[in-house]
C-alpha cells in the first residue's frame, strides 16, 4: 500500500518541477488533473520533453512506453514512486 505522505511529497516535487519546465503557475494541479489538458501548451512532444526533464530531476530513467501511461498527475506520482522503489532494491 502506497505511503500517502510520500505520495504527497512526490506530488509537490512534481508540481514544482513541472512549473519550472513550463515556466508558468501550475499550482492548480491536483492528483486527478489530466496532464494533456491541465497544463497549458502540453502536446505529445512537450510531454516527452517533460519526462526527459523529470528524469534528470529525479535521477531516474523512464521507459519509452511511459508516455502513453501518463494521463493524470497521480499516474505520474505512481510511476516515479515505483521507479524509485525499483532503483532502491538490491540486485
Amino acid at each position: 500500500m502506497p505511503d500517502q505522505n510520500r505520495d504527497q511529497e512526490l506530488f509537490e516535487r512534481l508540481v514544482k518541477h513541472i512549473g519550472e519546465f513550463v515556466e508558468s503557475d501550475v499550482s492548480h494541479l491536483t492528483p486527478h488533473s489530466h496532464l494533456a489538458t491541465s497544463i497549458e501548451g502540453m502536446s505529445s512532444l512537450k510531454m516527452v520533453e517533460l519526462l526527459l526533464y523529470l528524469e534528470d530531476c529525479f535521477e531516474l530513467e523512464f521507459e519509452e512506453s511511459a508516455v502513453g501511461r501518463m494521463e493524470t498527475m497521480q499516474d505520474l506520482v505512481d510511476y516515479v514512486r515505483d521507479l524509485q522503489d525499483t532503483e532502491q532494491q538490491p540486485v
